[in-house]
């Protein structure tokens, strides 16, 4: 038996095991234990399988090893800097375990990124780059016929003429996130607050723990980056919001990479132009929350491994595969440290690498396991200080699943008790669902509820039409990428938890539909053109620019003239602490607030402990009013479900001055505002 047939044996029994010790020892955990021994047993069959047909032969192995320690020796700068490296990353995470909640965490920060820069400098190319002139430019072939496979890959640099109108491109999705982010969505989220308030607390000083976990379990590390960005763009809900807008325009880059190199340039400028406008990647790049991540981290892991599995792999410590790899396990790491979502890029990257392998057999491992070794060891070193977190805090590590899985949390079984459907059916109920989410189902939650699916509808048809088409071609590699990228997503992020499609969990599905969405469009607009019978490139082109066009307008218009003066994100209390943040930050004084809306809204409430973080304030009700000091005046703020205490307000200072809010989209009463002005020196 081979060696990797052989790691496939152990791994499999090692899985059936293991779903064994889940039946006997974990069983709320059941379905993770089917799980376990589905995969393990398919594994082992495998692995005996392969061993019958190949006999007992065994191929001579090169002895990798050795060429590494023979590379480690002719390169001791690359050598040192791998070395010190990965001890920075080890010394970063275990004296963050180590310290005190109340220390500086800075240089333990400082390492650890210093750790991964070098390992990645350690297989930075030193060999001169060819001098040889670029070819001149030319227009792009045209996507194939319907019977080709994918669209020829490019994997040329970009040159000047692709760059400008790729620069336009990011300027306008730029422009489209960044545009009035203090107005728009209008209301400013409860949870965008929570988190930007995180954001300024960890960052001290002194610097809290950005290797630990916070608000709802979200680690740390995604609110240092928040905060920082608040350092630069100001701690306002603009400069709050900045960095998604920034990260959601990355996003349409890092899918035409991909794109571009999977499918060709025009595929890829059709994808790019579809995340760039599309009006469910467009509000998650207006909020101050972590969620656009998913959609940037889930294209550039997938551009690197692609990069790291096509290029020269010669064993050499310089070998371009091994910077790709190094790049792949890196960002693949730190999608741990960001939204829940972005952690299914590392089932897919799994997924897809066992794939590969299965199918490729043996010379996978020896084609690729240096590489894979590279990748390994960078997602292990960015996720090392996080991990050593987790094994202290397990609970942490499985708090948001034991929340959201229909499993974990009892889900499953109420819903059995209450509707009495049964498993099968209510399963079936939530992949409808969820597959239908960018087609016919709302997103049912204030994350977004556009009230529409997540895609426009003439992007739709062509969503639907790509999903058949690369069903149909799913034993072709490409095809299987794009499809195990996007049912991973679909099933693990919104099937098997509550409340599907849920639209915060699903943004990374965001550049998959996109894809998919371009792929089918370009083909059909290239069979358009062939009816035409028109042979001049420049038929499809503005074909393609004009449909592309019209989806980004539709996108627009929906956005900005429809869904934004609704007020719909962030529930009715966004509403309420938005008009009232927005009336406070008017004045230059603000007598102490007292804030009559518990048991509906609080005081503490994300967007108004936020952005009135410096006004002395706190929840009260009628029945305190005798403990109210109002020497120095007071602010009452009485909401509309509390209205009935106003009257006893008027009697104890009838000579407070009250003004009311309502709402500018049906009129409602949102609150109340009465003022009571400070004592008179002298008076009664």
């Amino acid at each position: 038996m081979r060696k990797p047939d052989t790691l496939l044996f152990v791994l499999g029994l090692g899985l059936v095991v293991l779903g064994q010790v889940y039946f006997l020892r974990l069983p709320q955990y059941t379905w993770d234990g089917i799980i376990f021994c589905a995969l393990g047993a398919l594994m082992w069959v495998l692995a005996l399988r392969r061993a019958e047909e190949q006999g007992d032969a065994r191929p001579a192995r090169p002895a990798w090893y050795r060429q590494w320690l023979a590379d480690a020796a002719a390169h001791p700068l690359r050598t040192g800097l791998l070395g010190l490296g990965v001890l920075l990353a080890l010394w970063a995470g275990i004296g963050a375990r180590r310290a005190d909640p109340a220390a500086d965490f800075s240089p333990y920060l400082r390492a650890w990124a210093l750790g991964l820069l070098l390992y990645l400098l350690a297989f930075a190319p030193l060999r001169p780059r060819s001098s040889a002139p670029l070819p001149p430019c030319s227009s792009a072939p045209l996507p194939p016929r319907s019977s080709a496979p994918l669209p020829p890959r490019s994997s040329a640099p970009l040159r000047l003429c692709s760059s400008a109108p790729l620069l336009l491109l990011l300027l306008a999705a730029f422009l489209a996130r960044a545009v009035a982010l203090d107005e728009i969505p209008p209301n400013f989220g409860g949870d965008e607050g929570t988190q930007a308030l995180e954001a300024l607390r960890l960052l001290g000083p002194p610097l809290g723990n950005p290797f630990a976990t916070g608000w709802y379990s979200v680690p740390t590390m995604s609110f240092l980056v928040a905060g920082l960005g608040m350092k630069l763009f100001g701690a306002t809900v603009a400069g709050a919001r900045m960095l998604s807008a920034l990260a959601g325009t990355a996003s349409v880059l890092a899918t035409y990479l991909l794109v571009r190199r999977l499918a060709g340039e025009w595929v890829g400028w059709g994808a790019a132009a579809l995340v760039a406008f599309g009006h469910y990647g467009l509000h998650f790049s207006r909020l101050a929350s972590n969620q656009i991540a998913d959609a940037l981290l889930g294209p550039l892991v997938l551009y690197f491994l692609l990069r790291g599995l096509e290029s020269r792999g010669d064993g050499h410590l310089e070998g371009d595969r091994h910077l790709w790899m190094a790049l792949a396990g890196l960002f693949l790491g730190l999608s741990w440290y960001t939204y829940f979502g972005a952690r299914l890029m590392t089932v897919v990257v799994g997924l897809c690498l066992i794939g590969r392998a299965l199918g490729e057999g043996g010379e996978f491992l020896a084609r690729y396991g240096r590489g894979l070794f590279v990748l390994v060891v960078g997602f292990a070193l960015t996720v090392w200080p996080l991990a050593l977190y987790y094994i202290a805090h397990p609970v942490d590590f499985l708090s948001r699943y034991n929340q959201v899985s229909i499993f974990a949390s009892g889900w499953l079984d109420r819903e059995i008790a209450l509707t009495g459907k049964s498993a099968a059916t209510l399963l079936l109920q939530q992949f409808w669902k969820s597959v239908s989410a960018f087609n016919a189902t709302p997103d049912p939650t204030f994350w977004y509820h556009p009230g529409i699916p997540l895609l426009d509808p003439v992007s739709g048809v062509f969503l639907i039409l790509g999903l058949a088409v690369t069903l149909w071609r799913v034993r072709r590699p490409a095809w299987g990428l794009l499809l195990l990228w996007f049912w991973a997503l679909v099933i693990l992020g919104w099937t098997l938890t509550e409340n599907p499609p849920s639209s915060q969990r699903g943004v990374g599905t965001i550049p998959a539909v996109a894809i998919l969405t371009a792929l089918r469009l370009t083909e059909t607009l290239d069979a358009l053109r062939r009816l035409l019978r028109a042979c001049s490139p420049f038929t499809f082109h503005v074909l393609l620019f004009t449909f592309l066009a019209l989806i980004s307008l539709i996108n627009l218009l929906f956005y900005f003239q429809v869904y934004t003066p609704r007020r719909i994100y962030g529930n009715p209390t966004a509403e309420v602490a938005d008009v009232l943040c927005d009336e406070l930050e008017r004045r230059t004084h603000i007598p102490p607030v007292y804030f009559d809306g518990p048991p509906f809204m609080y005081w503490d409430f994300g967007a108004i402990a936020f952005r009135l973080r410096d006004v002395v304030g706190r929840d009260f009700s009628v029945e305190e009013l005798p403990e109210v000091d109002v020497s120095h005046g007071a602010l009452f703020v009485v909401l509309a479900e509390e209205i009935a205490g106003l009257d006893l307000l008027r009697e104890t200072f009838p000579n407070g001055v009250e003004t009311p809010f309502y709402s500018e989209v049906n009129g409602r009463l949102l609150f109340v505002m009465y003022e009571v002005q400070p004592a008179q020196p002298g008076g009664p």
